[in-house]
C-alpha cells in the first residue's frame, strides 16, 4: 500500500500504528457507497455536513501522491466516529450506517 523504498519503514500517520495492509480499493468503494447514501441528505441536518467533510478529507488523503497508511486509518476512524455519534440523525438518511461502521472496523482490524 505504501510506496516506500526497500528497507525503509512503512509510512504512518501522525497518531497511530502503521496499517500497511489497508486495501485502498476496498476503502474507496466504501466511501463511494457512503457518499452516495448521504448525497441526498439535507446539508443542514446535524452531523451530515461533518460526515461529508470527513469523506472529502479521506478522499484527499487517498488521492495524495504519497499514501500514508496512518492518515488513511485516522480518516476511516473519524468517519466511523461521525457515524456512531450521529446514528439517530443519520438513520433516516443513511439506511446502512451500521453496515458502514462494521466494514470500517473490519478494515481497521478492530
Amino acid at each position: 500500500m505504501t510506496e516506500n523504498r526497500p528497507g525503509s519503514a512503512p509510512a504512518t500517520g501522525l497518531g497511530g500504528n502503521p496499517h500497511p495492509d489497508l486495501d485502498l480499493a476496498r476503502i474507496r468503494r466504501l466511501i463511494d457507497e457512503l457518499d452516495a447514501e448521504i448525497s441526498s441528505a439535507p446539508a443542514d441536518a446535524a452531523g451530515v455536513q461533518d460526515l461529508k467533510d470527513e469523506i472529502a478529507t479521506l478522499r484527499a488523503v487517498l488521492d495524495a501522491p504519497k499514501k500514508k497508511s496512518g492518515w488513511i486509518a485516522d480518516g476511516l476512524h473519524s468517519i466511523r466516529v461521525e457515524l456512531e455519534q450521529n446514528t439517530k440523525v443519520l438513520r433516516g438518511e443513511v439506511v446502512r450506517e451500521g453496515a458502514f461502521v462494521a466494514e470500517i472496523a473490519r478494515i481497521l482490524g478492530l
